[in-house]
């Protein structure tokens, strides 16, 4: 998404002065060498290295709420994992295995977004080598009003190197879930997504992911993401709208505005 970056502005104060009865001025002090910009960025440098594959990032559902049956939580529970494992890692599996109503109900929520291809799945830059991938999950489970509303936060890390041959991390955050109301077999579906790392234009361009631009101005964004990560709760920036991937901002950048 569209966010503000750290700009780290450094600047060098030369000073000079002379010594009583010299004719020959004192040499200059050597400036401090100035730190060279970031060109790459890792998952040791974020610090989550530590984190854990995919495969074994979901943690354990809470306990089910008194306003759902328990072969019914079981299932919803089921198909939210399955879900949100597909979304973060396995794009073109996105839908199989689970409910007929759900599936559906994935392709009318992604089709209606500005990028439905990514609303859908993380789809990351055919032109990257990925290198290594790490996730961690929050469940959460609310009981009001009649309805049980249960969803997982996925927060994966992807790490790649580019055609350049530079290391970079995409960080994604997305939430799946699924409501059940009373007096109805059908769920209801809770869906959204950001990305950290990645350049802008890139998601309405070309559906995909890829690292955006300086990577000086994109740590402030990943270690953000990292921090979300290594939470226990499962928290979603609020994004002020003139930072949203939207229609207004999809038509700037194919007019080349951005």
């Amino acid at each position: 998404m569209r966010r503000p970056v750290l700009l780290l502005v450094l600047m060098t104060f030369l000073l000079s002065g002379c010594t009583g009865g010299s004719e020959d001025p004192e040499p200059s002090p050597t400036p401090d060498p100035q730190p060279a910009p970031t060109q790459q960025i890792s998952l040791d440098d974020l610090g989550i290295a530590g984190w854990p594959t995919p495969a074994g990032a979901v943690p354990e559902p809470p306990p089910r709420p008194d306003g759902v049956p328990a072969r019914e939580y079981d299932e919803m529970v089921a198909a939210v994992r399955t879900w949100a494992l597909q979304a973060a890692t396995d794009p073109g599996a996105v839908g199989n295995d689970l409910p007929k109503s759900l599936a559906s109900a994935i392709e009318d929520a992604a089709e209606a977004q500005t990028e439905p291809g990514l609303a859908r799945a993380t789809v990351l830059d055919p032109a990257l080598a990925p290198r290594d991938t790490r996730m961690t999950a929050v469940w959460q489970v609310s009981d009001a009003d009649g309805a049980v509303n249960l969803s997982l936060q996925t927060r994966t890390a992807h790490e790649v190197t580019t055609e350049d041959g530079l290391v970079r991390v995409i960080g994604v955050l997305r939430t799946q879930g699924v409501v059940a109301g009373q007096g109805t077999d059908e769920w209801g579906t809770v869906t959204g997504w950001q990305e950290f790392g990645a350049a802008d234009c890139a998601i309405v361009l070309d559906g995909f992911l890829t690292p955006g631009g300086d990577a000086d101005d994109q740590v402030t964004d990943l270690t953000r993401f990292a921090e979300i990560g290594n939470g226990d709760e499962a928290i979603t920036p609020a994004l002020p709208e003139d930072e949203q991937v939207d229609e207004d901002f999809a038509q700037a950048c194919e007019a080349g505005r951005v």
